[in-house]
């Protein structure tokens, strides 16, 4: 006997959907569910007819009979950070597509927390995962092989045989260092996230080859990637060497800490130091004066890692490791020559 909707009339069914696209009901619980291979002529197809004839998938039963429920974990490190922001958005956009849905969870960089994290989306037996691995991260292939499907983003992980999506870190931060180098800087930090993180290794290694290059010594300071931190490191970096003349920073917070803690020196940029961030934001922009910084294509990167996803629930072939993403500096006005300061100058804090 047939479902009767509220109005009195049957509820339309898997096979209603299937009859008005003229394909089987095999085909509309793959589109459904978002497995197996479908073209996107027929899902398409399938999709407008579950819209014309009204039919309203049972979520519980469904997920009851099926071995994975039409959700995606997407696990970050810092849900303050606004690139994580946009990057679910992104990947949120193609998932939506397929008709899944995209579960945030926030290990706040912790192993052990990620662990947690994990259990916990594990239960709902998740179609897939997304990951931007802890520092520190126990993390094994065989930990992801549970997932089903499993992409890295952002961050990676030594030995872990899945897709990592990436920009490119070494050459965008080596590019960013030599804007600086180029404008005659030649004492320039770099104020970076944590030590082990694979994007502070990467990065790092770009900003040592330039500034070497141009027969530097490199300066490093590692910070937790936050504002506070990134404000407490220039501070610090600034009082051991008063002739540091340019900074670079390892993400928006940490550039706008950078920022900050000259202020706090009573200092300016860029006439008493030069600052070029790392992944933009809107107030850079319009900040006084605007920053110089390495665009990195978060949105690009998170539809990527989305897409890859869902190539390997069809079953498409995906090679494992990086997949990388071009970041472009975008040259503003934060940067400028080094002007001379005497390094017994005095200073006058800010105290804001």
């Amino acid at each position: 006997m047939a479902t009767l909707t509220g109005g009195g009339e049957p509820a339309a069914t898997v096979k209603t959907v299937a009859a008005h696209a003229g394909v089987s009901a095999q085909t509309v619980s793959r589109v459904l569910r978002g497995t197996g291979y479908v073209s996107e002529a027929t899902r398409a197809r399938v999709l407008a007819s579950v819209a014309a004839v009204g039919y309203r998938p049972n979520a519980v039963g469904r997920s009851l009979r099926a071995t994975r429920t039409p959700m995606v974990g997407l696990l970050i490190t810092d849900i303050t950070n606004p690139f994580y922001a946009t990057l679910h958005k992104s990947t949120e956009a193609v998932f939506r597509e397929r008709g899944l849905t995209l579960m945030l969870l926030n290990s706040d960089d912790d192993p052990a927390t990620e662990r947690t994290q994990l259990d916990l989306v594990s239960s709902y037996r998740p179609s897939g995962l997304l990951v931007a691995p802890a520092v520190h991260s126990t993390l094994t292939t065989e930990d992801l092989a549970g997932f089903g499907a499993a992409v890295l983003v952002s961050r990676t992980l030594p030995g872990l045989a899945v897709p990592s999506v990436v920009t490119n870190e070494p050459e965008a931060m080596g590019e960013a260092t030599r804007a600086l180098l180029d404008a005659g800087h030649r004492r320039i930090v770099a104020v970076l996230g944590p030590r082990d993180a694979s994007t502070t290794l990467r990065r790092e290694s770009g900003y040592r080859d330039a500034v070497r290059a141009a027969g530097a010594e490199p300066i490093v300071r590692y910070t937790d990637q936050t504002g506070p931190g990134a404000r407490a490191a220039i501070r610090r970096a600034l009082q051991a060497d008063p002739g540091l003349t340019a900074a670079v920073g390892f993400n928006a917070p940490v550039t706008e800490g950078i920022l900050r803690g000259l202020r706090d020196e009573g200092l300016e940029c860029p006439r008493d130091v030069s600052v070029v961030g790392f992944t933009d934001a809107p107030w850079m922009s319009f900040y006084p004066p605007p920053i110089t910084v390495v665009g990195q294509p978060v949105a690009a990167m998170g539809e990527l890692a989305a897409r890859l996803l869902l190539d390997v629930l069809d079953g498409k072939p995906v090679t494992p490791g990086l997949h990388v993403v071009p970041s472009v500096l975008l040259r503003r006005e934060s940067v400028a020559p080094p002007r001379p300061r005497p390094h017994d100058e005095k200073r006058t804090p800010c105290t804001s």
